[in-house]
């Protein structure tokens, strides 16, 4: 799943690495997902980079503060039936971060 995620009224977790390590552990921890390693840079005055390693691949994390935007990817290997566990993890960074409505692009990669 691919996010753009903007005009995000809850701005300072667009510069507090920390709080979205915390919301991502909460992701991972409701979805089962297996972190193996945690890295993240803060850059200077503002934004950060965090990714996230999962035996099921990854999770990347952007932020734009000066535009009000974060890009956020997720990718698994699970086969899930549908994408309920997407649209979910969507609602929920959007509620988080009190943003506008974004659409998330979920791809279906076949192995096939």
């Amino acid at each position: 799943m691919i996010l753009d995620i903007k005009n995000i009224k809850n701005q300072h977790l667009l510069s507090d690495i920390e709080k979205m390590k915390d919301m991502l552990d909460d992701i991972c921890n409701t979805h089962n997902f297996t972190v193996l390693q945690r890295v993240g840079h803060k850059f200077e005055p503002i934004g950060y980079t965090l990714m996230y390693l999962l035996s099921e691949s990854h999770i990347s994390v952007h932020t734009f503060p000066e535009c009000n935007y974060i890009a956020f990817d997720i990718y698994t290997c699970r086969d899930y039936s549908n994408n309920t566990v997407y649209e979910r993890i969507h609602r929920d960074l959007v509620d988080l971060l009190e943003a506008e409505e974004s659409k998330p692009l979920i791809l279906d990669r076949k192995f096939e």
